[in-house]
């Protein structure tokens, strides 16, 4: 398995102090080997800096984000393109750029102000999503402002991005030795939907059936571009997965039946927040055939106790590297309308053929209220670049992108979002009979770019999935477990 590599960059320099003409006021470098201030010149409102940088290995494109203990007026340079959104924290973005290894670059820049306000000082740096000064910073978290990921699961204690919060968790009842779970008071409003259900095949087809992967009972719809609710038993391999607390269940992610016995999600939905623990099985449960997020007694659902987590062994929970897992049910999965297995990547493991090519998502993710949605919703996403991906938002997903995942969607407010983790991306497959529809599963829904301060998902940016046809020898290894 290839491993993500973030290339070492070091910058080395002296120290020159500066007395501004108008002012006592001394401007120190708050990393002294790597950042020096230029000897005042005749001009009054602006000073000059160099940073040099060395990087250990080749970098193609160089996106260097200088940030200051306030606003300035401007801020000029000789080397490339300059964006901020509040003259505080800037980002100098050259996507051309080659930084050869161990061979030294000086940017040199200048910063323009107010004389009569404070000079503004440069606090940190940072060369492509890597903090290099101050020296000796952790820099496994990006900063809070608008780069934070999301996952479905509690943050750490340190974590500056609190967890989203499922609108009213349900209740389910639960057999055997497990926690008892309560169940919802019965109401009229649980039957409105029985309708939505009438002529489909309720009964199991049997465990020897053959039911083919991929293939759905109800007549799938177009093409869209925008989030729209599905029909019920369109997509029946969807599941989802709860965790227990006390007496009631959490929803917390999605899933893909890809076995009588399986279903496929992503790491971090059964590990601990920010954690390379696993949750405890028992305390799971997985609810195949589910239209209603908040309904329990619609005909066609099914759920499953967990006896096993097979996570892969190289996930990285700071990283969400090989963010993806196989549950293993306690008893089989009964196929019917509503519950049907996906079928496993087929073909090329090249993504690159996929650019601009659209794959369909489904989940109960938040809205853009911010609330999980109560019908199971569906989007056409487009897959996009690698480069396109980084250079988008360069330090955030030049962190959580590598050879094992690829990114999809739209920067226009429509994407999948917090309680879409785990879900997969479908695509339509060739199958022998051209009047029948069959789809096979390539992606997972892994992390994005979250808003600050929200509990929710920024839609602006593209999503990082985790590439399945990447991971296909593991998948067969677990599913022999």
């Amino acid at each position: 398995m290839a491993s993500r590599f973030v290339p070492l960059v070091i910058a080395y320099f002296t120290i020159v102090w500066v007395t501004e003409k108008t002012s006592a006021q001394r401007l120190e470098s708050p990393c002294p080997r790597l950042f020096v201030y230029e000897p005042p010149g005749t001009e009054t409102d602006r000073w000059y800096g160099i940073i040099t940088l060395i990087s250990d290995s080749d970098l193609n494109g160089v996106w260097l984000r200088v940030i200051f203990d306030r606003p300035s007026l401007q801020l000029g340079n000789w080397f490339g393109e300059v964006k901020t959104e509040d003259n505080k924290d800037y980002l100098i973005k050259n996507r051309n750029h080659k930084l050869t290894a161990n061979t030294p670059f000086p940017i040199r820049f200048y910063i323009k102000y107010d004389p009569s306000n404070p000079v503004p000082r440069l606090e940190s740096f940072r060369l492509n999503a890597k903090t290099v000064c101050p020296e000796g910073l952790a820099t496994t978290a990006p900063p809070v402002a608008s780069n934070q990921l999301y996952t479905n699961k509690e943050p750490d204690a340190t974590s500056p991005l609190p967890p989203p919060q499922p609108a009213e968790p349900p209740s389910r009842p639960s057999g055997g030795n497990r926690p008892s779970f309560r169940p919802p008071e019965s109401t009229d409003e649980d039957d409105y939907f029985q309708g939505d259900f009438s002529g489909f095949n309720l009964k199991p087809t049997g465990i020897g059936s053959n039911v083919e992967c991929g293939t759905i009972a109800v007549q799938p719809r177009p093409l869209i571009t925008y989030g729209q609710k599905t029909k019920a038993g369109e997509f029946p391999w969807h599941a989802a997965l709860y965790h227990s607390r006390g007496v009631g269940l959490n929803y917390i992610c999605g899933g893909s039946l890809i076995s009588r016995y399986h279903v496929l999600t992503v790491a971090h939905c059964v590990s601990r927040s920010r954690s390379q623990s696993l949750l405890n099985p028992d305390n799971l449960l997985v609810y195949l055939g589910k239209y209603y997020l908040k309904k329990w007694s619609n005909p066609g659902v099914q759920d499953h106790q967990v006896s096993k987590i097979i996570r892969h062994p190289q996930y990285d929970s700071k990283t969400y590297s090989n963010d993806i897992a196989v549950i293993k049910l306690s008893q089989p999965a009964e196929f019917t309308d509503f519950v049907r297995p996906i079928c496993l990547w087929e073909g090329a493991r090249d993504f690159n053929p996929l650019v601009g090519k659209f794959g369909t998502v489904v989940g109960w993710g938040f809205d853009e209220n911010g609330k999980l949605t109560e019908e199971l919703t569906m989007l056409n996403m487009p897959i996009v670049s690698k480069d396109s991906c980084i250079y988008s938002f360069p330090d955030f997903f030049s962190r959580f992108t590598t050879s094992e995942t690829y990114c999809a969607g739209f920067t226009n407010g429509t994407s999948v979002c917090n309680g879409d983790s785990g879900g997969g991306m479908v695509f339509q497959k060739p199958t022998a009979n051209p009047n029948r529809k069959a789809y096979h599963l390539r992606g997972l829904v892994s992390v994005s770019v979250a808003l600050q301060n929200e509990f929710k998902c920024d839609p602006t940016h593209y999503v990082v999935f985790t590439d399945v046809a990447k991971y296909l020898e593991f998948i067969k290894q677990a599913i022999r477990q």
